[in-house]
């Protein structure tokens, strides 16, 4: 046995012993053993590639869990083996450490991962199928601005013509991918889907062609949508997308156009930006060759968790965990929240931890003034930079008398869960998980 594989099974091994160690302590293991396992072989990533058969990377800003999560399903619901780190952790060592925890041969590798070191992971593991969801402003301290990722992931993918695109043509940001030689799969919404909605942040303000203010016949949220430029520049030709969609009886009805034939379905969970998350991963079905109706059952079906809408039940009231981490993403769940015509109680957590981002200002382009006149009894601050939540909703001129003050995330949870209303939790990433464990507890204990 040559240097190099001694040095990966070294690093598998301890990887697993760090794993297992901290699995009986009951600490989170999605990340750590991994970071092991890269620091004895910074060329792990590139050994495990021949694991797979094939391997899709979802990136992009908002809906990389789900996304994910979805396609997993797809795959594993149609009889293949299929690896995929489905809590969320993104980075080269949360993939490291999903296969460190079951490491074995599979059909597919499906993994999310962070737009910011996409080109590290694409040129480590040499994907054959690449999804793009969408650009925002989102942690702006470890990005920079959005054409900057845009340009390194475009960059990276360049070169390399095997990998299949399947891309969101609603977003301008995403249509700069197509002038690559690559094969491209367009997915989208053919329609405006909340008449009421009025004007949001638009990010892709200026065509990328040259330069000219872009026009908008219409958007779903943020800068998704139909647009043109006088230059020629458009959405490209959907192959995939939806038509129309209503959400009723707390379930998307959703109608998609696939060639000349049509697919009706369903989705359990709201918000507009899961319709996208649902075409999306429809798509990778096609282009993977599973038939209209499996995949038709296998979305209607799709069960999630993980603070992505996540549903609990105490003392008889809906208890709803919803991850927020950026404007676009915050301003549809307040969408979601003003839309639901029950009374209600908020609980928004702020934390300005590396994860999170240290920059917290993106929290003034969340567009708080939806919520200032709802049918909403109690709204509690809490995290780190909970004073700053404060202020925010000072100047959006929530009522000052709804809303509470409580840095500490163990008392803000219990005080929340206190209320006998339906209760909507809003956390920053790094306050997700800590939460849901909290909630969690509660649940147990019964009390």
């Amino acid at each position: 046995m040559n240097l190099e594989k001694i040095r990966f099974y070294l690093a598998l091994f301890l990887g697993r012993l760090v794993y297992f160690f901290m699995k009986t302590l009951g600490l989170d293991a999605t990340t750590f053993p991994g970071k092991v396992a890269l620091k004895i072989d910074p060329k792990f990533l590139t050994k495990i590639k021949d694991r797979f058969n094939r391997i899709i990377l979802v990136t992009g800003t908002n809906g990389k869990t789900t996304t994910n999560n979805l396609i997993f399903q797809i795959v594993t619901k149609s009889g293949f083996k299929a690896l995929g780190n489905l809590e969320g952790a993104n980075l080269r060592t949360g993939i490291a450490t999903t296969f460190i925890r079951d490491p074995s041969y599979y059909d597919f590798g499906v993994f999310e991962v962070d737009e910011g070191i996409f080109p590290f992971v694409f040129k480590d593991l040499k994907p054959d199928y690449v999804v793009i969801t969408n650009f925002f402003r989102d942690q702006l301290d470890r990005y920079g601005e959005i054409d900057t990722t845009v340009e390194k992931i475009k960059g990276s993918i360049k070169d390399s013509r095997k990998q299949i695109l399947i891309l969101n043509a609603d977003d301008p940001f995403v249509s700069r991918f197509s002038d690559l030689s690559n094969r491209k799969i367009y997915y989208g919404i053919g329609k405006k889907i909340r008449e009421k909605d009025t004007e949001e942040i638009k990010e892709s303000i200026y065509c990328p062609k040259c330069g000219k203010r872009l026009h908008y016949e219409f958007f779903n949220y943020a800068q998704l949508g139909r647009y043109f430029c006088e230059c020629g520049f458009r959405n490209p030709d959907y192959d995939y997308y939806i038509i129309s969609a209503e959400y009723k009886e707390n379930k998307w009805f959703i109608h998609i156009k696939d060639g000349d034939e049509d697919l009706f379905l369903t989705f359990i969970y709201p918000g507009v930006y899961n319709l996208y998350n649902v075409v999306s991963a429809y798509s990778v079905g096609r282009v993977l060759g599973i038939d209209k109706e499996s995949l038709k059952d296998i979305i209607s079906n799709f069960s999630f968790r993980l603070g992505r809408l996540e549903k609990f039940n105490y003392e008889g009231y809906e208890r709803i965990l919803v991850l927020v981490k950026n404007p676009a993403g915050y301003n549809q769940v307040l969408d979601t929240i003003k839309d639901d015509p029950n009374e209600k109680v908020l609980l928004l957590i702020l934390n300005d931890n590396i994860a999170d981002g240290r920059d917290v200002s993106w929290i003034w382009d969340v567009d708080f003034e939806k919520i200032r006149e709802d049918n909403i009894s109690a709204i509690i601050c809490s995290g780190t930079r909970a004073e700053d939540l404060l202020v925010r909703l000072k100047y959006a001129e929530v009522p000052l008398n709804k809303i509470v003050l409580e840095n500490n995330l163990n008392n803000a949870i219990l005080k929340i869960l206190s209320f006998k209303a339906k209760t909507y939790i809003l956390p920053t990433y790094t306050a997700l998980f800590k939460s849901r464990k909290l909630i969690m507890k509660r649940l147990r204990n019964g009390t």
